[in-house]
């Protein structure tokens, strides 16, 4: 895992790189949840589809979980998908905000 770590008594504006950087770490984090529970989603729904086209091929009980299981992971992948966005929306504030302190320091 990448680590860094910012001295903010050396400058002052790095609490705002800080809490860019901190934001796009959950940002990514979000990301990476959102698209992992998107192919498990993918991956139950194709054993939903089996059970469903060939009921003989599982058994009902099998059935029932992978569907209660598909449930459980479209709820956790909604969840997520609105987790990522707002964090999203988040990284590109601080990341306004420290331009502009970036251009008040310069001018």
């Amino acid at each position: 895992m990448l680590r860094f770590t910012i001295d903010s008594e050396l400058d002052p504006k790095s609490a705002s790189v800080r809490r860019l950087l901190e934001a796009h770490l959950v940002y990514q984090r979000m990301s990476a949840a959102k698209t992992f529970s998107l192919h498990l989603l993918a991956i139950v729904g194709v054993v939903v589809w089996l059970g469903e086209m060939w009921p003989f091929l599982l058994p009902s009980e099998v059935r029932i979980v992978a569907l209660t299981l598909w449930g459980v992971l479209l709820i956790f992948t909604i969840c997520a998908s609105v987790e990522e966005r707002a964090w999203h929306r988040k990284v590109a504030r601080y990341r306004s905000e420290h331009q502009a302190k970036q251009q008040e320091g310069a001018g």
